[in-house]
């Protein structure tokens, strides 16, 4: 017989014997919202602004804490949506409580629903009575901007459907489960799960492939197969939802035109529906006599043990055996069965809590260290041909690339696109597109070549270099895919170096020139051997003028005229780029933004050096012979001791000068970089210089500095 009892009673009956949790509840949402509120508006009052100024400041403060900005709200979401669920169904965990309540004469729906339905009413109650205090401490202290009502109750009901989101995965955790230990491991478990899974794909590309490597992109991605993964973040898990959701409604520059994620939430809603439906079936499959169980279904505890012993065997082997030196492969595999073997053997004891029945070799255990053996394989002799991925041209709609000797002496802007996100070097590639890309899949076949031919690493000579580069290939699919290469700097890469930064469509999106303003340019300063910062003291008109010169010899100047001119000097260039409000609770400071870009100054650049005399800022070179009354080599060995070594004859202050460089800049084909433990002290002769730093020897020293430190052939 079917009780006739109100399900509303039942409902508040059961929030009555959950009262305790009510009111936790209840204080820490009035500790998040009216509470901080109203001591964060009493802490702007305090600041003494002006009029406009406070009320300004106040209204952000007023529509972050109630909006998407509060960051002790987000918290709580999954914390209180944990332990209401835990507390709601805690009865499943006790013989006697789960007897008592399948005893009652109700469906086994409405046992489910009653302690579902109160946990999200002690959770929505608080939140809305507190939310509208908070509304009314804003407006009871002089603030409440437009919007407020509306933003207010769309972080509402944003908050609320991922509340159920982590609500009902952690119901479904305790519905698997037969204790609370192993309940809130499963709960930790269906929100990490997918991010370690991913970090188990991510990590063994790292250990074994060649070209696959995320790090270098620093929350790059790649491809496994036709997944794309992304490095960084929990792109698999429901915190990953919730942080999009809070990310895409604060990205709005001003506070008052945010909005709701209204795709997000969607998203999150049915994501709910799916795990709200699934723990609705588990619950009615649940067998009675579950409790005081690692894992309430007998038949899901092999599942789950593989499940778990297989990535985190992975991982820890990874973790382990990485940086021992020769035969890492050898531990590695040593570790990871070793790792497997004792994850096993914990896993079977936490279900069976006797060491002896652990102990017994199982199926389960021979199906992950079988699993093991095949991901090693397929990692370690690259089965899928990750490395040697090369799509055919005409599956490719466009091609980027960053070479590391190229792109990585260049500054831009940091308001630009290539500055976004984590890595300087994926946001390039993000925000380049080359459609002539014939030299760069040509640079590409040669670094598949090398993983073909040399297993990844270059073959190279005492005087030979190596050559770096990041290729993003985008095909005609829609799909993107990252490649990192090494190959041997010959003349092959060199001469398609050349013809990549020869091209305009190269030059017109990497050169720093192409991101300043010529009509923003507030200063314009030059570094030589002469002073390391002179101000081109001159109209705005005249330093449009030489930067305009600057831009038109840069952008003619050809790859093979770069390596064989020497770089002269550095230009900044200050230019303005936008007014700039700093918002801070404690103030807000509105000025002019600028910034410094440096720009290398080639010794070809005849017209730009003219036009720089003009304005009263000779570049001086190894030409100006005459001016200099000597040089000091300031050598350092490798415990820092230094020594100083004098040259006045005329001769050899050229041949120094001729191999100097300045610290910022290196030679792209030549391979030619600063030897930053011998640097070069110039004087001059009229007094009125500089005694010049920061100007280094290359690393191919003239014959003189060979001579004096005992280092000639």
């Amino acid at each position: 017989m079917t009780s006739k009892i109100s399900f509303t009673k039942m409902v508040m009956q059961n929030v009555k014997e959950r009262g305790a949790w009510l009111l936790v509840t209840f204080l820490v949402l009035l500790m998040t919202l009216p509470v901080q509120i109203m001591m964060r508006l009493d802490n702007v009052a305090a600041l003494g602004l002006k009029p406009k100024e406070m009320e300004k400041q106040a209204a952000d403060v007023f529509l972050n804490t109630t909006g998407f900005d509060n960051v002790f709200l987000l918290f709580f979401v999954v914390i209180a949506a944990f332990c209401l669920g835990m507390t709601g169904y805690h009865y499943l965990y006790s013989r006697e409580k789960t007897d008592f309540y399948h005893s009652l004469p109700l469906k086994r729906e409405r046992i489910f629903f009653v302690p579902y339905v109160s946990g999200i009413l002690i959770f929505a109650v608080p939140y809305l009575i507190n939310l509208l205090l908070a509304l009314l401490a804003g407006a009871v202290k002089g603030t409440f901007p437009a919007h407020a009502v509306s933003l207010a109750l769309g972080a509402f009901l944003t908050h609320m459907v991922f509340f159920l989101v982590f609500y009902h995965v952690a119901i479904l955790a305790v519905t698997l489960t037969g204790n609370l230990f192993t309940g809130a491991m499963a709960y930790a478990a269906f929100l990490s799960y997918g991010f370690i899974i991913k970090e188990v794909f991510i990590s063994m590309s790292e250990r074994f492939f060649q070209t696959v490597v995320p790090t270098m992109l620093y929350g790059g991605s790649f491809s496994f197969m036709r997944i794309s993964f992304h490095g960084g973040g929990w792109t698999f898990s429901p915190l990953y939802a919730y942080y999009m959701a809070a990310l895409e409604a604060v990205k709005a520059v001003r506070v008052t035109e945010r909005k709701t994620p209204w795709v997000w939430c969607g998203i999150g809603a049915v994501l709910a529906l799916v795990i709200l439906l699934l723990c609705i079936l588990v619950y009615r499959l649940r067998p009675s006599e579950s409790h005081n169980k690692a894992i309430a279904f007998k038949k899901l505890e092999p599942v789950i043990k593989i499940a778990v012993v297989f990535p985190f065997s992975i991982l820890f082997a990874i973790g382990v055996s990485s940086g021992i030196g020769t035969h890492v492969f050898i531990w590695f595999v040593m570790i990871l069965v070793f790792s497997a073997w004792v994850l096993s053997t914990a896993m079977d004891f936490l279900y069976r809590m006797d060491i002896k029945e652990s102990l017994r070799p199982r199926l389960s255990t021979g199906v992950v260290l079988g699993m093991l053996a095949v991901i090693t394989v397929i990692y370690r002799f690259d089965v899928l041909g990750m490395d040697t991925y090369l799509p055919k041209e005409n599956k490719i709609e466009y091609m980027s690339v960053y070479i590391e000797k190229i792109n990585g002496l260049y500054s831009y802007p940091y308001n630009s696109v290539y500055y976004q996100g984590s890595s300087r070097m994926k946001s390039y590639l993000d925000n380049t597109k080359f459609e002539d890309f014939e030299s760069i899949y040509d640079l590409a076949k040669m670094g598949v070549e090398v993983q073909e031919k040399d297993g990844g690493f270059p073959k190279v000579q005492d005087g030979e270099s190596v050559l770096y580069y990041c290729v993003k290939y985008h095909l005609k699919s829609g799909r993107d895919v990252y490649r990192y290469y090494e190959i041997k700097q010959d003349e092959q890469a060199v001469s398609l170096m050349g013809k990549i930064y020869d091209s305009w469509e190269y030059k017109e999106q990497t050169l720093p020139v192409e991101f300043i303003d010529e009509d923003k340019i507030t200063e314009i300063s030059l570094k030589d051997i002469y002073s390391s910062n002179r101000q081109v003291t001159t109209s705005a008109e005249m330093m449009k003028n030489i930067f305009k010169t600057y831009k038109s010899e840069w952008e003619s100047l050809s790859f093979e005229d770069s390596t064989k001119q020497q770089v002269v000097g550095f230009l900044y260039v200050e230019s303005l780029t936008g007014e700039t409000n700093e918002k801070y609770e404690y103030g807000t400071v509105v000025y002019d933004d600028t910034q410094t870009q440096t720009l290398p100054l080639y010794e070809g650049f005849v017209n730009t050096r003219k036009l720089l005399e003009e304005a009263g800022c000779t570049v001086y070179t190894a030409k100006d012979l005459d001016k200099i009354e000597k040089i000091v080599l300031v050598s350092a060995d490798n415990y820092g001791k230094e020594e100083e070594y004098t040259f006045s004859d005329r001769k050899d202050i050229k041949e120094i000068l001729e191999n100097s460089l300045f610290d910022q800049y290196s030679n792209p084909a030549l391979d030619n970089y600063p030897d930053y433990t011998k640097g070069v002290r110039i004087y001059w002769k009229d007094g009125q210089g500089e005694t010049k730093e920061g100007i280094f020897l290359s690393n191919n020293p003239p014959s003189c500095v060979k001579k004096v430190l005992k280092t000639e052939d």
